[in-house]
């Protein structure tokens, strides 16, 4: 009989500590989601900036390639070669 005693005095115990340690967690969770989402974030800004003013030079410099001013932006911004002097127009 002296087990059944010590079994509801563990059950009890879990049952008044489960609800903390099951925030705790969830609250870890959230903040170590929180600082991943912050890297992109980051990370799409930059890639925003890079775009205007890519478009914006190209605008401004090369303004016969203005209907593709956007796709060469974008290529630019994710890493591709940038526009050539042979590049535009004829």
């Amino acid at each position: 009989m002296g087990t059944s005693g010590n079994q509801r005095d563990v059950r009890e115990m879990v049952n008044a500590h489960l609800f903390p340690v099951l925030g705790l967690v969830g609250t870890v969770c959230a903040v170590s989601a929180a600082i991943s989402l912050a890297s992109i974030g980051g990370q799409a800004a930059r890639w925003n900036r890079c775009y205007d003013t890519s478009v914006t030079y190209l605008l401004e410099s090369r303004p016969q390639l203005k209907q593709h001013a956007n796709a060469i932006a974008a290529n630019f911004c994710n890493g591709g070669a940038p526009v050539s002097k042979k590049s535009g127009a004829s």
